[in-house]
């Protein structure tokens, strides 16, 4: 497996940014992101974008 994201959970806001951006791979529950790093590769250059975008700097590489 490649890229894998993970969220910095003391840092996210639960804005939605990143579901925004990439819905197939981020999405916010009990007002937190969550991601699902099985389906990152498939969904890299808007997993890319969802990391740029949030406002809280909470998605990180791993």
């Amino acid at each position: 497996m490649g890229t894998k994201f993970k969220i910095n959970l003391d840092d996210c806001t639960g804005c939605g940014a990143c579901e925004d951006a990439c819905p197939d791979v981020f999405k916010v529950v009990d007002e937190k992101s969550t991601v699902n790093n099985e389906l990152v590769d498939k969904n890299i250059d808007a997993c890319k974008e969802a990391k740029a975008s949030c406002p809280d700097q909470a998605i990180v590489s791993v």
